[in-house]
């Protein structure tokens, strides 16, 4: 059947919706955040800031700032039925699937307020408090109470690792945490906004947000780089792993972008902090970080005429390291940042809602086909 409409795969250079939350500026290779160098917001604010912009569309007076902060810590702690929750939807499935289900379970009565911004700030706020103790369930530990007043990114330490975290553990976290708070609309923010357009409720959306994470194509680049930095094992075996790779058509995984074309800003931020992490914590991570440096400069050289450069997930898994986080739970770590991201956007587009229904071009047997009975077909 001939026609003259065009299906662009993977919505690839199609507007979907306007948003004023995030520009990505692929020529220079930079990102903003409502008009704020992200670059600039990891070294200066703190990721309840940044969640604060994003939701509310403008940087907070201070009192302003400490009320937002104050709703999100007392929102951290979690009620036994939610610890409940936890640890039934921990002992049962991976860590996005039980990140998930938790949100699920909270989805449950959603008419609790009318109010969306509410149900944003306790889903910002509950992520990590949720996630850190899906880590301790599924490595056979009892759940234990958040500790809000060490802020999200301290909070989240202290529970993956048991200990109060050290000062740059915090501080490197709450970096990548504003690093991956927000990135346009990837398929993990289409996926929610779709799910809003519906008028279905926020916690819904950002189940779709994470079960469409979860991908290997989408959030899972940087546990795949991890373990391409573990079988690589030595900064002296980089090269010939490399062209062994390439003649088996492999990916260098945390290469390459469907956006950037140059090298990724937030990777050039992680970078620096993976090269603090690998003198801070020595040893493994130092191992890491040399292999990477090593392996970023041999990839460079061999890929970037087709414009593939290092991306955020590069780097990540050496700063994830370095602060305790398990490779298995990074995608998660990822998903508790962009939460506010996600519901960010389904508020913005819940202003001016309109069902998301594309169209198909449908591709199948002319009409008119005759039915035959099973009988007859041979």
């Amino acid at each position: 059947m001939e026609t003259a409409q065009r299906v662009y795969k993977g919505l690839e250079g199609v507007y979907v919706l306007e948003s004023s939350l995030c520009l990505i500026d692929t020529e220079h290779g930079k990102l903003y955040y409502l008009g704020y160098d992200v670059e600039e917001l990891a070294e200066k604010s703190s990721y309840e800031e940044v969640s604060y912009l994003l939701l509310h569309g403008r940087l907070p007076k201070r009192p302003e700032l400490e009320e937002f902060v104050g709703k999100l810590r007392s929102e951290m702690r979690l009620t036994p039925e939610e610890m409940r929750d936890v640890q039934y939807a921990a002992k049962r499935t991976g860590p996005m699937d039980a990140l998930a289900a938790f949100y699920l379970f909270a989805s449950k009565d959603p008419s609790q307020t009318k109010d969306p911004m509410e149900h944003a700030i306790r889903a910002v706020a509950k992520a990590g408090s949720v996630l850190g103790n899906i880590v301790r369930v599924q490595r056979g530990e009892e759940p234990i109470e958040p500790q809000p007043e060490l802020g999200i990114a301290g909070n989240l330490v202290y529970l993956v690792t048991s200990k109060k975290p050290e000062q740059y553990q915090t501080e490197f976290l709450d970096d990548i945490l504003i690093l991956h708070a927000e990135h346009g609309v990837p398929a993990s923010t289409f996926g929610a906004v779709v799910t809003a357009s519906t008028l279905s409720d926020i916690y819904s959306s950002i189940v779709t947000g994470l079960m469409t994470l979860k991908g290997p194509l989408h959030g899972g680049a940087a546990e795949a780089a991890y373990y391409q930095f573990v079988e690589i094992g030595d900064p002296n075996r980089v090269e010939s792993w490399l062209e062994r790779a390439l003649a088996e058509k492999r990916r260098v995984m945390g290469f390459g972008h469907r956006v950037y074309k140059i090298y990724d800003p937030r990777a050039r931020y992680v970078k620096a902090m993976a090269a603090r992490a690998a003198e801070l914590a020595g040893g493994r991570v130092k191992t890491l970080y040399e292999i990477a440096v090593r392996l970023e400069q041999a990839a460079i050289e061999r890929l970037s005429a087709r414009g593939l450069y290092p991306n955020v997930d590069f780097w990540t898994p050496i700063v994830y390291t370095a602060i305790g986080i398990p490779p298995g739970y990074f995608t998660a770590v990822f998903a508790v940042s962009r939460v506010v991201g996600w519901v960010a956007h389904v508020i913005e587009y819940w202003k001016d809602n309109r069902l998301i229904r594309p169209l198909h071009l449908y591709t199948g047997p002319e009409p008119g086909q005759r039915y035959v009975p099973i009988e007859e077909r041979g």
